[in-house]
């Protein structure tokens, strides 16, 4: 790119040839007077591009309106339109690709021209949306009705609290048409260092039977854990069956995680579980029928982490080890399990037994692969260490470094992008590595 005029930058990019821009680029014959052409020929360097960078900025954003063309039939408007939609779907692949699915629909709604979106772009949004529905759920007030009214009572019952290592507390509540499905949250602060052997027990599902809890009477237990895909870093479909109380069916459970990374923008990371059915639309995996005479169940629900906040009922009030960082975890589920009644006696059973003895035991285990006392986790962990489990410490990390910078405990630097593609430099240069990655948006 020998002239580094606005126009002639967006031309090049684009790979459109200009009426008097011919290769190689004459910048003498250069019809754009906004700028003055550059006769510059030496080998472009790492430190040209930054320099070319900077110097157009203003042209980066696509706001062509104000400079006059030689095209014949390209409008700069219609120009600017478009290549800014393209801009932000290609950002939005980006985010996509690195779990930011929230942030890449956020980016996709901004999208003028919605005959650029393609299927993949609609699901995307659609589990965006699903995503955003789950998380208004599960930070909801207990205390109130579901509809937001305050003064509504309640549908939330207190099930108990837990004081053992880690204080939790559990709420149910029944729904459906005759009162048969249950829906159970959990909520239990932890320190972040426990983060990621946490995580490491919820992402191995094939090691579930080695640590989930069975009971005899009544008969229930896991039978079967496997994955059936992995669609992402955390991002996976699995299945589970477990054993009923005579004379029920076994009950299985098809189930697709979907993990996303709002920390940037909400402080959150989550993952999204919804069960899946034979010919589900929303998953490219084939979901086999149910084997046995298994009755496949309704699932819904998902773990939410997040910055614990200070009133939280269930934080300690004396401090961890090293006054580390309190992340609280969340859990919401809902199931349908296809029994038409359900007695109260069973109810607080699978609350106050089954919910609570799994969920002490998933934190049990957690600490254990802490401890190095859980080898086949500690293999698990090593294997993904760098695809996934640094990536986690690193974003972790970014949580409370982005509440220390919101509550003056520093100013953050570096280059941002805005929804219009300009770029914002904030407390430090464009550094090479910034201008490559901003520079592969617009080529996209």
């Amino acid at each position: 790119l020998a002239c580094d005029c606005a126009v002639c930058l967006l031309a090049c990019l684009l790979g459109w040839r200009w009426q008097r821009h011919k290769r190689p680029v004459d910048t003498t014959d250069c019809t754009c007077t906004t700028m003055p052409p550059s006769n510059n020929t030496q080998p472009t360097t790492d430190n040209d591009v930054v320099t070319d960078i900077k110097a157009s900025s203003a042209a980066s954003s696509f706001a062509c309106a104000g400079y006059s063309t030689a095209t014949q039939d390209v409008s700069s408007s219609s120009v600017s339109e478009l290549t800014s939609d393209t801009t932000l779907i290609a950002r939005a692949e980006h985010e996509y690709k690195e779990d930011r699915l929230l942030a890449a629909a956020r980016l996709l709604r901004q999208v003028q021209d919605g005959s650029l979106l393609q299927d993949v772009h609609r699901k995307m949004l659609r589990t965006a949306t699903d995503c955003e529905g789950f998380v208004h759920s599960i930070t909801s007030s207990v205390d109130h009705g579901d509809d937001g009214n305050d003064d509504a009572p309640s549908e939330w019952t207190k099930q108990g609290e837990s004081h053992g290592r880690h204080d939790s507390v559990i709420y149910y509540k029944m729904g459906g048409e005759q009162g048969n499905c249950l829906t159970a949250r959990v909520e239990t602060p932890i320190p972040s260092s426990l983060l990621v052997p946490l995580l490491s027990v919820l992402n191995e599902c094939e090691l579930y039977k080695t640590w989930l809890p069975s009971f005899e009477k009544p008969r229930l237990g896991v039978t079967k854990s496997e994955k059936l895909s992995q669609t992402g870093r955390v991002s996976q479909v699995l299945a589970v069956a477990t054993d009923s109380p005579w004379p029920l069916a076994t009950r299985e459970v098809i189930i697709g995680a979907v993990a996303f990374d709002d920390i940037d923008a909400k402080g959150d990371i989550g993952v999204r579980l919804t069960g899946l059915h034979t010919g589900s639309p929303e998953t490219d995996v084939e979901i086999p029928p149910p084997e046995g005479g298994a009755v496949r169940v309704d699932f819904d629900g998902g773990f939410l982490f997040r910055k614990c906040p200070e009133d939280h009922p269930a934080l300690p009030t004396k401090p961890h080890d090293n006054d580390e960082h309190m992340l609280l975890v969340s859990f919401l589920m809902y199931v349908d399990s296809k029994i038409n009644f359900l007695p109260q006696s069973l109810i607080n059973f699978l609350v106050r037994t089954v919910i609570g003895r799994m969920w002490e035991k998933f934190l049990s285990v957690a600490e254990d692969v802490k401890a190095g006392k859980r080898p086949r986790h500690a293999e698990a962990i090593a294997a993904k260490r760098e695809s996934l489990y640094d990536w986690v410490e690193q974003r972790v990390e970014s949580l409370f470094e982005k509440h220390r910078s919101n509550h003056g405990g520093g100013a953050t630097s570096g280059v941002t992008c805005t929804s219009s593609g300009a770029v914002n430099t904030k407390n430090e240069e464009l550094t090479v590595e910034n201008s490559k990655e901003y520079l592969s948006y617009i080529q996209c």
